[in-house]
Formats: C-alpha cells, structure tokens, sequence
C-alpha cells in the first residue's frame, strides 16, 4: 500500500494506542505537532511539552526531538503533572536513539527532587518513585541500552501489591539479569512533570521519536502486542 514504507511520517492507521482500556497519559506523535519550542500531546489531555529557553531546546529530527545532554536540552510537561498512585499501574513506550552516556539519560522526571525513569547506563534501567527511599535498578543483558541504536522501549508497572516492573524491547520482554538496588518491585506514587531530566540533571542525550504513557489500568498481553506492533511497523524497526 503506498505510503507504508516511510513509517515515520504516515500516521493514518486503522488501529490507534488510544483504542485500549488503560488511560493514555500522554501521546508524543511522532511527526504531529512537532516544533523546536513545543510538541503536542495528541492523547487529548493538553500536556503538550514545552521550552521557552532557545537554549536548552532540541532539534527537530525525524518527527521527534534531538536532544544535547551537554546543553541541557528538556521540557516541560504543561497542563497537569503525570500523577501516578502507589500501586497503580503505569507504562511507557518509547521510541528512541540513545547517543551518549555522558551523563545518565532520564526520560522523565520532575524539576526538583521526586521520581525518575532513566537509562542509568547500556545495561540498566532505574526508576524511582516520588517516595524517599523507593528506587529500583534493573540490570539487563550487555548493550540493551545501547548507543547508536534506534529502538522500542517498553517500562511497564504492574498495579497491586507486588509493583512489579517489566522492561520490552522491540516487543521482546526482556529477562533481568539482576536486581542491584531495590527488588523490582515498585509500589510508590510517581509524579513526572518534565521530559528527558530529572533534578535538573541527568538529561537526555540522543533522539526521542514517540512516546507514549499509559497510567490507572494494566495493559493486557494483548494491547501490549499491538502497541509494540504499532510502534515498530510505523518506525521499520
């Protein structure tokens, strides 16, 4: 059919990742709404992400954003904050190419002290939530993370008592290797109100394409697959 080829910039799909049960958060397009300044949050909660600051804005590139760690490129998420309860379920996609670990690349946070999701490094995952003390560091197989890599990044939260933490890759689910700090199992409140830092540190280096947060409702097997499908046939991954 004319036009599948170049997946990142067709977004006329049948199948949607806002066709699920679980409430979707927040949808950064790849190709929708895109500028410099702001990209628009197409899940129809307004929180669009935004940066005033020349300085610390991304570039444009391949539907998404470029972010320089070094420079402290980063946005704020307008509207209201993502707020995660404890034990509430929680998942992200992400469509990225890390490209450097100068420093250790957040993907979501808040501007001042509280919860974090970041590659900590090729090999780990972490996230912490808004309650002191709640962190969690989940060693993976050699080069997961890998620099110079576009990749699918699935970080799911499963709600209830255990809070366990799933990581998918390229619609893999990913085997933990090991459990450094914390158990892997998450359970606190999470609040994000900025994209790629946390503290006003650790900022992302390397491209985001699309993101999509669900939060409130598991995902099934099912609405996993077909996001990650979604996901990967759009972005010929």
């Amino acid at each position: 059919m004319l036009g599948l080829a170049n997946g990142i910039t067709n977004t006329s799909y049948q199948w949607q990742p806002n066709m699920v049960g679980a409430t979707m958060a927040l949808w950064l397009r790849n190709g929708v709404g895109v500028t410099a300044a702001q990209w628009n949050d197409s899940s129809g909660n307004s929180r669009h992400i935004k940066q005033s600051a020349g300085g610390d804005q991304a570039v444009v590139s391949g539907g998404g954003l470029d972010f320089e760690g070094s420079e402290a490129d980063h946005y704020d998420i307008t509207g209201s904050d993502i707020e995660i309860t404890a034990e509430e379920a929680f998942m992200l996609f992400i469509v990225c190419d890390i490209e450097s670990y100068d420093s250790q690349n957040s993907l979501l946070g808040v501007s001042g002290t509280g919860a974090f999701l970041e590659f900590q490094n090729t090999t780990r995952l972490r996230i912490k939530t808004s309650t002191s003390g709640d962190t969690d560091i989940l060693q993976y197989a050699g080069g997961t993370f890998a620099t110079g890599e576009k990749a699918l990044f699935g970080v799911q939260r499963v709600s209830g008592g255990t809070g366990l933490v799933k990581v998918f890759k390229n619609g893999s689910l990913l085997p933990v290797a090991s459990v450094p700090t914390g158990n892997g199992n998450n359970t606190g409140a999470i609040t994000f109100d900025v994209v790629a830092m946390r503290n006003d540190d650790r900022h992302f280096d390397g491209k985001i394409y699309e993101m999509i947060v669900y939060e409130a409702q598991d995902l099934n097997t099912s609405e996993i697959n077909k996001i990650n499908n979604y996901l990967i046939n759009k972005h010929s991954l």
